[in-house]
């Protein structure tokens, strides 16, 4: 079925809608952290490049909740089929963009941990965080 409307109504409409934040997955993550008594943590942390989901101050640790199609996740992130170059460049530039924060932001003493969408509901990524925060003296109730 064809669009209704003009490429250029439809660019005027789509230009109004903004985002949510992944609220859905990040909700998850958190819901998870206070089930396993992890404690200690910021959500949102103003002033931080990047702008981090969590972070605990104490040990210096940040983590980052990234869609899998937003930030191209290796295992499930896609190219949509209509205007592809476009979709292939924004995601690269996320990806590039994810590198150089991530990069910064160990060069300035900051742990980074990256949580994917699809990883959300396993425990391994809590496993993992469990084990970092305990091996640099963390909070855990």
């Amino acid at each position: 079925m064809p669009d209704p409307l003009t490429r250029s109504e439809r660019s005027a409409l789509m230009a109004k809608v903004r985002s949510q934040g992944n609220l859905s997955t990040e909700g998850v993550v958190e819901s998870t952290m206070v089930n396993k008594g992890v404690l200690g943590w910021v959500k949102h942390p103003m002033g931080i490049q990047g702008k981090p989901d969590f972070y605990f101050p104490d040990q210096r640790l940040l983590i980052f909740v990234d869609g899998c199609f937003w930030h191209g996740c290796p295992k499930c992130g896609r190219i949509p089929k209509s205007q592809v170059a476009f979709w292939r460049g924004k995601i690269e530039s996320n990806r590039r963009r994810d590198r150089v924060v991530r990069r910064r932001l160990r060069e300035e003493g900051f742990g980074v941990i990256r949580i994917w969408e699809h990883e959300a509901k396993g425990a391994r990524w809590i496993v993992r965080l469990q084990s970092r925060l305990e091996g640099a003296g963390g909070t855990k109730g």
